[in-house]
């Protein structure tokens, strides 16, 4: 297995130092989120591990060079392959359509949950991203509403109190970020 990257290490301690017990990474294949279940038990530190990815089997395009559109499946939405690495690991993986993605209507672009991933954004591209992964594992019910977690990807991190899609902004029950950990370019 390669090297663990730093800011993973880092989020572990900040989860240990804060008594923080789940982790939840959204993740496009399986290798850093195994770096991270070997440093922990490494180092004998007990926090759940929780992958959130996109939609099994769900197409992504990218401009590849020539700037022609190339459609592909992240390896962690690509069938089974992963999902049977992360079980035999003990980690849970929640392959779901994120809550703020709007259904595909070709010519429509009308989509409410635009403004709250715009909003978001506008504090790190990232975030959006978190906040979803949040949601997910809210949702499936591997994390319990108003429960402590680290929700983190290759580039940021946040400390969050959890809740469901639901909920989302309501004044008791809903989502709080206690900190945002990393912001890296």
């Amino acid at each position: 297995m390669s090297e663990i990257k730093s800011v993973y290490i880092e989020n572990v301690k900040y989860c240990v130092d804060n008594g923080i017990n789940k982790l939840i990474m959204f993740i496009k294949d399986e290798k850093s989120i195994l770096e991270v279940k070997s440093y922990l038990e490494g180092n004998e530190i007990e926090i759940e591990l929780i992958a959130i990815t996109f939609p099994a089997n769900e197409k992504m395009y990218v401009l590849d060079e020539d700037d022609e559109l190339s459609e592909f499946v992240p390896g962690a939405a690509d069938g089974n392959k992963i999902r049977c690495i992360l079980k035999e690991n003990k980690i849970p993986l929640v392959s779901s359509a994120l809550p703020f993605e709007g259904i595909v209507i070709p010519g429509d672009n009308f989509n409410p949950y635009k403004i709250i991933e715009q909003t978001l954004n506008m504090v790190n591209p990232g975030l959006p991203n978190l906040v979803q992964a949040l949601l997910v594992a809210t949702d499936s019910g591997l994390v319990v509403p108003k429960e402590r977690v680290l929700v983190m990807n290759a580039g940021l991190a946040i400390d969050v109190l959890s809740t469901n899609t639901r909920f989302l902004f309501h004044p008791e029950e809903g989502m709080q970020i206690n900190k945002v950990i990393h912001i890296y370019k």
